[in-house]
């Protein structure tokens, strides 16, 4: 398994702040978990593509959108639960860097979804990275002023 990533000492290059545990704690919930997160997502990418990308790594349990907690539409991610650990392994290996809505997505590991992990956490309500960005979905941070 560790042929799939950069370091072969972290699953992760990711650290959830909001993670409650210590970093041996938040990589073992990553090593079991069969969830993962996807992120540089069009903000006009539906459910229904996600599914259909994702579902040739294995058998989805459940899809949940990442919204603006403001204005409670999609804003550029979303969580991915599988039922095996070898389908989430194949995702990460097989999805991750594939064009999905004109986008490069980034698939990486997540520790489990948990209620309220689906709102963004950036000022305007959407994700930290778009305050920054204006090379992406220009038209979307029309809506934010």
């Amino acid at each position: 398994m560790a042929s799939l990533f950069k370091d072969p000492n972290k699953i992760s290059a990711y650290r959830d702040r909001r993670f409650s545990g210590t970093q041996e704690e938040f990589e073992e919930a990553l090593l079991s978990s069969t969830t993962v997160y996807v992120g540089n997502m069009s903000f006009y990418t539906t459910e229904e593509q996600v599914y259909e990308l994702f579902s040739r790594a294995g058998e989805i349990k459940k899809i949940v959108m990442g919204l603006d907690k403001n204005s409670k539409t999609p804003c550029g991610f979303c969580f991915v639960m599988y039922y095996s650990r070898d389908d989430t392994e194949d995702c990460v290996k097989y999805i991750s860097g594939t064009i999905l809505d004109d986008r490069p997505i980034r698939v990486d590991f997540d520790w489990g979804f948990q209620e309220g992990r689906q709102w963004g956490r950036g000022r305007s309500g959407g994700q930290v990275r778009d305050e920054y960005r204006t090379d992406y979905d220009p038209d979307i941070l029309l809506t934010y002023s």
